[in-house]
């Protein structure tokens, strides 16, 4: 289901650091600790998701994507944690790929990346949004109703 937000009375909420990248600029521990996730890479379901790679990554970093990253740890090392994208060539910003590492599912870190990329569009003066819930994901719905005012769209909707 495609759907549009209006942001306009949402205030920004604290969260957790995370990295945004508007540039392919991974240093070499991000990439390598990236690279690992996505040979990895299952959805929630458990179910490989080969279509998604490095090379996918870059060509959308290069072509008007954004990236948050969520991670922890030293330097040298990375511990990833999730991600997702904000896609820049619709009409309104669009939310992509809102994904969690299975050892972080649980403790609310997909309602911290909805919320961090909510502030990036809120500071960056971005009041409405598009979005995509898949028919099995209907639990994502209320956390997006809460946040301004949802409404269902056609796809068609949603270009320029």
């Amino acid at each position: 289901m495609y759907y549009e937000v209006d942001l306009t009375k949402y205030k920004n909420k604290n969260t957790k650091n995370h990295l945004v990248f508007n540039s392919f600029n991974f240093s070499p521990f991000q990439l390598k600790a990236i690279e690992y996730e996505l040979d990895n890479f299952k959805d929630s379901f458990g179910k490989s998701w080969k279509e998604f790679d490095i090379k996918e990554l870059e060509y959308r970093i290069k072509n008007n994507w954004t990236m948050f990253l969520f991670g922890s740890g030293r330097t040298g090392e990375v511990i990833l944690e999730g991600w997702s994208f904000i896609d820049w060539n619709y009409k309104y910003p669009y939310l992509k790929n809102r994904y969690v590492c299975p050892d972080f599912r649980g403790q609310g870190l997909g309602t911290e990346l909805m919320n961090c990329r909510f502030n990036y569009l809120k500071d960056n003066n971005h009041n409405i949004f598009y979005g995509f819930v898949e028919d099995w994901n209907k639990p994502a719905i209320p956390i997006l109703q809460q946040e301004g005012i949802w409404k269902e769209i056609k796809k068609s909707d949603i270009y320029r």
